[in-house]
């Protein structure tokens, strides 16, 4: 069985090849469903997102103003 990670990266392959195979084209059908470019880089960034949270431990690091 698929872990999240793999899964997310998986998502994330299928679209950034989707984006590859219609370079320059404001809109797009993927699995029926159309959507346009700003929708597909949102998608992106949001998996991106997802994969860094998914990916193991992480440190916050802040710092404060007296």
């Amino acid at each position: 069985m698929a872990t999240v990670l793999e899964n997310l990266t998986t998502a994330r392959e299928a679209l950034a090849a989707a984006l590859a195979t219609g370079a320059g084209k404001p809109n797009y059908t993927i699995d029926g469903q159309s959507v346009s470019w700003g929708e597909l880089c949102d998608r992106m960034a949001k998996l991106d997102a997802m994969i860094a949270t998914a990916a193991g431990p992480w440190e916050v690091i802040t710092e404060g103003m007296p």
